[in-house]
This record gives structure tokens, sequence and C-alpha cells, in this order.
């Protein structure tokens, strides 16, 4: 259950890590945990001077932790961030060099949950306990520099809009209000890990400006057949439950892989507002409570296959798609007061569903002449379709209850998209420092906005020509 008030204060938790000689530390791992089941809240790497910051933490109390390979993990518990205290400052903390000796050593490699490399940041999601059960959305929702807006179906990367999203190195062409759908869906289980692209290579399309999220899918190398599968749930004030299953098979030059995931959740929500303006000489007081139960459920699969044509040539095969509905029933109580004393109640019930579905497949082809010379091809089709279907009851009382009237109306959208892309790209290394790429690349796109709305007059619905729309693009870029 959420309380919403007109104002809500984002804390942040700011400190430093030093040695045990008062050297910065960098690079090492800030982890806002919640004490329940240490998920990850918020993530952070220390800056090179040993400072870090974990920003728009909601109140409540936190488990926080420090890591960096060679010294020991310091935790903080209990940590209680309130409306009080704004900003948090930890000042430095102090860890210490692991120095536990052993009889024998043996060398396990194990990567941090957070990696910063020179162009990106990698987010080591695979057998992380702190992203159990989450989606690749949650990751990325807690993930540094990553900002995302579920309500308009946006993802800000280092406060910039505009960000591609990329599965396997791939770029994902529906828009990104679909992405963001598709990743509410994906279970971290079946990812490998996260890179967060701030600073592109060159050969990266010129329109990711905001930069590029990766999202590396899990895939074994293993010879014959191996997969997994995964569940978690949940309950409180609503439920969730996700599953997913994936396998791949790998025999002589053929390797088929796949992966399907399901995952429902359903929240019961409360919102209060409350409000009040001065009009000529009397005080307009509006006193809102809002009841709504969202239900989120979605089913994503892929499919592919890579063939290995010759010992320089490599066909790769995927289909995709994702089936996302979300529904909402809302009550929205509004009292009205003039000076005090309650004039009007107006009540506003509506019925929302929002179903997503796309489907997608990808044909390359990729071609090693010798070891520095690459010539690269990709083919992409894409479906997208989106309907939302909205019915609103509006009504009017008086401060007695006397029914004043009441409006019914409904509306509709729909947005089937079509996209398709194709690539060719060809690179020849003649030195260390002399690298040439060329390439061409054609894209054919097609959408359709269709808005009706209806009013309901005597039970007879009435078409509103003023908010009745239909909108057709077609176009197509061909860039070399």
């Amino acid at each position: 259950m959420a309380l919403v008030a007109p104002s809500i204060h984002a804390q942040q938790i700011i400190g430093s890590l030093n040695d045990a000689a008062g050297q910065p530390i960098d690079a090492a791992n800030v982890l806002l945990l919640s004490p329940a089941d240490s998920s990850l809240v918020r993530g952070a790497l220390t800056e090179p001077d040993g400072h870090f910051s974990l920003e728009n933490v909601a109140q409540g109390r936190y488990l926080l932790s420090f890591s960096i390979l060679g010294f020991e993990t310091v935790f903080i518990n209990n940590l209680t961030v309130d409306e009080g205290h704004p900003i948090i400052d930890l000042k430095t903390t102090t860890l210490r060099e692991n120095s536990t000796l052993l009889a024998e050593v043996s060398v396990v490699a194990k990567r941090p949950f957070l990696e910063q490399k020179i162009d990106r940041l990698v987010i080591n999601v695979e057998n992380s306990i702190t992203s159990a059960g989450a989606t690749a959305l949650d990751v990325l929702e807690r993930s540094p520099g990553v900002v995302v807006n579920r309500q308009n179906n946006s993802i800000a990367l280092a406060g910039k809009n505009g960000v591609i999203v990329m599965i396997n190195g791939r770029i994902n062409r529906m828009p990104l209000e679909a992405v963001v759908q598709m990743l509410a869906g994906m279970p971290s289980a079946n990812i490998e890990k996260i890179e967060l692209i701030t600073t592109p290579p060159a050969n990266f399309d010129a329109e990711g400006n905001a930069g590029f999220i990766n999202i590396v899918m899990k895939q074994s190398n293993d010879a014959g057949l191996n997969g997994g599968f995964s569940f978690s749930g949940g309950i409180g004030r609503g439920s969730n439950a996700s599953a997913g299953i994936n396998f791949n098979y790998r025999k002589n030059k053929l390797n088929l892989y796949g992966d399907y995931s399901f995952g429902r959740q359903a929240q019961e929500q409360l919102f209060l507002f409350d409000g009040q303006v001065l009009l000529d000489e009397n005080t307009l007081q509006t006193d809102t409570r809002s009841e709504r139960d969202p239900v989120q459920r979605n089913h994503n699969a892929r499919l592919g296959l890579d063939w290995t044509l010759s010992k320089k040539t490599v066909l790769g095969i995927l289909i995709s798609g994702y089936d996302n509905r979300w529904s909402m029933d809302a009550v929205n109580n509004t009292t009205i007061s003039i000076n005090g004393t309650p004039d009007t109640l107006l009540r506003i019930v509506n019925d929302e569903i929002n179903h997503w579905q796309h489907l997608g497949g990808n044909l390359n082809l990729q071609h090693t002449f010798r070891p520095d010379e690459l010539l690269t091809f990709d083919l992409d089709f894409l479906t997208y379709d989106n309907e939302n279907p909205t019915n609103y009851l509006t009504s009017y009382s008086g401060t007695g209850g006397n029914f004043l009237f009441e409006e019914r109306t409904f509306s509709g959208k729909v947005t089937p998209i079509k996209v398709s892309v194709g690539k060719l790209d060809y690179s020849k290394r003649f030195s260390d420092k002399i690298k040439m790429e060329v390439g061409m690349k054609g894209t054919s796109s097609r959408f359709d906005n269709d808005v009706t709305v209806f009013r309901i007059e005597n039970g007879v619905p009435v078409n509103d020509p003023a908010l009745t729309a239909e909108y057709r693009l077609e176009e197509s870029i061909g860039a070399a």
C-alpha cells in the first residue's frame, strides 16, 4: 500500500572510502540493500577520490555494504533514512585489506556486482543474490546513473533521454515504450550482465547520443543440452510471481538456444492528495482519496539458432516476442470545500487496460576473411501492437449526498507499428592505429495511431469528433 502526499522528498546518502593508510579507494561497490531479504535497492561505485553518492533514496531502514577485491567487506546495519535528514553524510569509512592466510590457495574468479570499464559500467547480474527475483527493469531502476519512469515508459542514462537498448549487442528496434514493457517482464535469472555504455564506440549507431544499454543474456558454451529453471513469488499488499526457463543445445556446428518467462504482479495502492487555493476572497480546498488495484501479466520468449557454415562464416536466426497486459480498476473520491464547508462530492471510477504485443525476427551473417577483416549482415523484421481501452464514470453529488449528474466516457487507442531494417558492415584493420569501417543501412517503417472517444448519452454512445483522430506515418531511410 502506498501513501503519497502532495510533496515527496528524496533523500541522498554520501560518504567516502579509504584504506588503512588513508588513501582513497576507487571503483568500490556501494550497495544499498533491503534488510529483509538483502535485495538491491540502489547501487553506486566510488569515484577516484573515494567519494560516493546514492541518489533518490526513499524513506525507510536499510543495510549498506562496501566491497572491493582485496579488502574485507564492511556492512552498516540499521541505516535509517527519514524526511528530517535530506542528506545523510557517512563521512569516511575505512576498509582493511583481506590478510587471511591459507595453507593452500585456490583462486576462484568472481566478478563484483558493479564493474567500471573505460567506456561502460557493467552490472554483473548472473549469480547475484541482490538481484534474485527481480526483472531487468528492476535492476536498471536500481543502477547508478539510470532513471526509469514507469508512468511514461521512459529510461534516461546519465540525465539524457533517448537511450537505445540492445540485446546481446544487437539494437532492439521497438519503440522505447514497448522496450520498457519487455524489460518489465524479463527475469534477471535469464541475464548474464547489463552494460551501461555512456561513451559508445564509433561503430555504434549515431542516434544513440544518450547512450546504450546492452543486455547480455545467459548462453552456455558447453556441448550437449543444458538449461535452467527459476521461480519466485511474494505476497503482501498484493502478490507477485515469476517463473522462467532457458535451454541451450550445442552440437558440432549447430547451437540452438531459447528462453521463456512469465510474470504476474498485483498491487493495492492508496493515494491521498489535499490542496487549497485562494479564489477571490474564498478558500477552495480539495481532498482526494484514490484507490487503485493494478495487475500486470507478461510473457517473454526467444528462440535462436547459430549455424557455423564454415570456419569463417556463421549464420544466425533469432525469433523473439512478448505479450504484456496491464489492467487497473480505480476509484477516486474528491471532496471540494469552500471556506472549510463541503460543497461538492466528485467520484470518478475508471477501468483501464493496456495491452502490448510484439513479434520480431532477425537474420544475421558474419564472415571473417582473415583475423583483421570482417563482413557482417543483419536483417530485422518487427511488428508491435498496443491497445489501450478505458472507461470513465464521473458522478457529481451535493453535500447531502443528493445526486446531481454523471458523465460516462469510453476512449480507445490502437497503435500498430511495423519496422524492417537491413544493415551491411565491412571493417578492415591495417595496423594498430589504422582501421577502416564502411557500411550501409536501410530502414522502412509504418506507424498508425487511431484514437476514438465516445460519450454515452441516453444509453447511446456518441462519438466526440474533437478528441477522435487517426494518424498514419510511413518512412523510408537509407544511409551509408
